[in-house]
């Protein structure tokens, strides 16, 4: 686990908001000088608290079809190994492991509907996986959460 003091947790906050301002208005934001304010990015990505920057694509710039694939799994099956080999897939952006009654949430992003029913059927054919139903992402709204 990481020991982060408020002040990262506000570098970290202001980084993705904005992950290309400077380091004086980053340090004048959280009350550090530029120098101090470069110390802690510095150390936040060798601790690999920071592991990578971004862009975050305006949404009509994005593929035709996004979607979130819900995932269900037999008894007994890893699910990070299978969310590894999930990930590895052509279209697949991202994927979380969950509790309840959905074992897997899929993210994806897919040029058109015929890739994304493509991707739905390779991951059906996967040993283990019982139950996929697709949702289709119709809008989002204020959408920095990081699913790029």
């Amino acid at each position: 686990m990481y020991n982060l003091d408020d002040k990262d947790h506000l570098l970290i906050l202001a980084l993705k908001k904005n992950s290309r301002v400077s380091l004086v208005s980053l340090g004048r934001d959280i009350g550090l000088s530029r120098s101090a304010t470069h110390d802690r990015i510095t150390r936040l990505e060798e601790l690999g608290v920071i592991k990578a920057y971004t862009v975050i694509i305006d949404e009509k710039a994005r593929p035709m079809l996004r979607a979130f694939l819900t995932v269900k799994l037999l008894v007994g099956i890893d699910t990070e190994v299978m969310a590894s080999t999930v990930a590895e897939k052509e279209g697949v952006i991202s994927t979380y492991c969950l509790s309840g009654d959905i074992d897997m949430i899929v993210y994806c992003e897919c040029r058109n509907v015929t890739e994304m029913a493509e991707l739905r059927d390779e991951l059906s054919m996967l040993e283990g996986i019982t139950e996929i139903s697709t949702r289709n992402i119709m809008s989002s709204i204020n959408d920095n959460s990081g699913i790029r």
